[in-house]
């Protein structure tokens, strides 16, 4: 980054045409950029481990551009050949102990006389392995023209599969694993089938939307959350759209309500009888369209029998207090016809996640936990959320402390109401990112908060359910996933602060990684830059913090803020 950014000064500052003055410049600032070459073995599952230590390329330090690999001794074992700036070619020898090996040549026909394309599955003892000949390494570079296979301690192959590139095909059974076979296009013949010899999984779902006419699709509101929080670890706009399904007109049909982004209004879906669905009360829904929907339940709020719809309003676009962010009760006729109960809810103009129901304080009537997540201009600041007690006559008021303490309670995603401990009153379970999974026990209609230890994380949705066929519930926690940069190479938890760094008024975020116990921050330094112009004034160039911790490059800025972690970036089964 220091040599792109001194070049760029460079054509900027000074006449460009003098080529070989600048190109001297530049190289004089280049980074050296040696490294060594890296081998990772694999187990057989897609995982793949680093082994350049143990099979000797680790102290090999160079420039490499190209490699390939060939049984340059006729031993079965491929040795590998590495080209190198600036040097000699490298040529490795591959020392393993002799095993069985079979190297496929290919005799073709035409002008394709090495059978370029040729694809040869491997069967032996219930295991496949695959292949398909292509040479191409590189720029310039090629490896030998040959499939090479390891067959491990087994003398004979169960069978080989070849298919040329003009689809025929040959299959040849119980081959001695004698280390090299020629297959020539002649002797192939038919036309190869692919579900013939792979039989194509059975379908478990089919698509059926253009059969049920179905026709709603959901339209993404063009807001972009990096530009009002730059550092900001992802988006928190575009959760949605969530559905909710009940029968609401009593026709032994379910239906659904569609959540929708700002400017587009949730739609209900009504099933008829020949199985399509069609949109009813569009304008009573329309008149919340600049609300976005980020949940939705159907309950029934008044015990009149017939469910009711609450839609809970986020978004992460709105500023706290913007009657855009009021949530929506719809009450419902008991025909399938809604109407909005204007007064029903207490006013929480606050951005918001999630919506769970149960009759809390066994009264009669169905209360509410409804999830708050992020503060649009503060994010990693925790946010209240509300447990909204009903009075049997679909109005709703906030329980208080005295109930329930969940004020500030995080950056909550995800909520679920069930029986934990058997008693028959239905326990909380809520989680978020950068928190840990809390319960929060019910007895007597009175909460009482823990969470489960070294339980952080990003959590995205809660599950309760008998897993295990114990007779207690358990928690299905679906979670970030390892598939991503914040957990690839990393041993330790991801970290988040939170704190006006440079004083000007506005929250920064600064995520840090931790590795072998040291943690740096996860975005470069000019990315950092764009919120916090402190740090360009500290350092100029990359290399000053180049592989330094965060409290380096913070320095005395790295004090008095808030620390949010995630231990746990893989989805858990939670069990008594």
């Amino acid at each position: 980054m220091d040599y792109i950014r001194f070049v760029s000064d460079l054509v900027m500052k000074q006449n460009s045409s003098e080529t070989s003055k600048l190109d001297k410049e530049a190289i004089e600032n280049m980074p050296d950029g040696s490294s060594h070459p890296y081998f990772y073995k694999g187990d057989g599952k897609i995982n793949f481990t680093d082994v350049s230590e143990s099979w000797g390329t680790a102290s090999m330090k160079g420039y490499f551009n190209g490699a390939s690999y060939a049984d340059l001794n006729n031993d079965g074992n491929l040795d590998v050949v590495i080209n190198c700036l600036n040097a000699p070619a490298m040529i490795l020898k591959n020392k393993l102990p002799a095993k069985n090996t079979i190297d496929i040549a290919f005799k073709g026909s035409d002008k394709n006389k090495n059978g370029i394309g040729a694809k040869v599955w491997v069967f032996t003892k219930g295991k496949m392995q695959y292949g398909q000949l292509m040479t191409t390494r590189g720029f310039q570079s090629s490896c030998d023209p040959k499939l090479h296979f390891g067959i491990d301690n087994l003398r004979y192959i169960d069978s080989i599969l070849i298919v040329w590139p003009d689809q025929k095909y040959q299959l040849l059974k119980n081959t001695p694993a004698k280390g090299y076979i020629e297959v020539k296009q002649v002797e192939a013949g038919g036309q190869f089938d692919y579900n013939t010899f792979f039989k194509p999984a059975k379908q478990l779902f089919e698509n059926i939307s253009s059969q049920v006419a179905c026709t709603w699709a959901h339209r993404e509101n063009d807001f972009l959350d990096f530009n009002k929080q730059y550092l900001t670890p992802h988006m928190q706009s575009t959760r949605g759209p969530r559905l909710a399904v009940a029968d609401v007109n009593k026709d032994g049909l379910d239906d659904f309500f569609v959540c929708s982004a700002i400017g587009q209004p949730g739609q209900l879906m009504i099933q008829t009888a020949s199985g399509k669905f069609i949109s009813t009360d569009t304008s009573v829904f329309a008149k919340a369209k600049q609300s976005e929907g980020v949940d939705a339940v159907f309950f029934d709020a008044n015990n009149d029998g017939a469910p009711d719809l609450y839609v809970v309003s986020g978004g992460n676009q709105y500023d706290d207090n913007d009657a855009n962010l009021a949530d929506h009760l719809y009450m419902n006729d008991g025909k399938g016809h809604f109407a909005l109960a204007e007064a029903a809810l207490p006013a929480k103009l606050k951005n918001k996640s999630c919506v769970s129901v149960s009759d809390i304080d066994k009264d009669g009537d169905l209360d509410l936990f409804v999830g708050g997540l992020a503060d649009a201009k503060r994010f990693g600041i925790a946010q209240p959320s509300y447990l909204l007690l009903n009075d049997g006559k679909g109005n709703f008021k906030q329980a208080d402390g005295s109930v329930i303490k969940s004020g500030n309670l995080g950056i909550v995603t995800s909520a679920s109401f069930t029986d934990l401990n058997n008693d028959g009153w239905n326990d909380l379970v809520v989680a978020g990112e950068w928190m840990a999974v809390k319960i929060f026990m019910n007895k007597n209609g009175r909460f009482t908060a823990s969470e489960i230890q070294a339980s952080t994380g990003l959590w995205q949705t809660i599950y309760t359910t008998d897993i295990n066929g114990d007779g207690f519930t358990d928690i299905l926690a679906g979670n970030w996933g390892h598939n991503s940069k914040l957990y690839s190479g990393k041993n330790g938890p991801l970290k988040l602060y939170v704190k006006d760094f440079d004083g000007n008024g506005s929250v920064e975020q600064v995520m840090a990684y931790t590795l072998d116990g040291k943690e740096y921050t996860f975005l470069a330094k000019d990315e950092l830059e764009r919120s916090l112009p402190v740090l360009k004034k500290a350092y100029l160039k990359y290399s000053e913090v180049a592989g330094k911790t965060v409290d380096y490059m913070f320095y005395d800025l790295f004090k008095d803020y808030t620390t949010l972690k995630a231990e746990i970036l893989g989805s858990c089964y939670f069990y008594k």
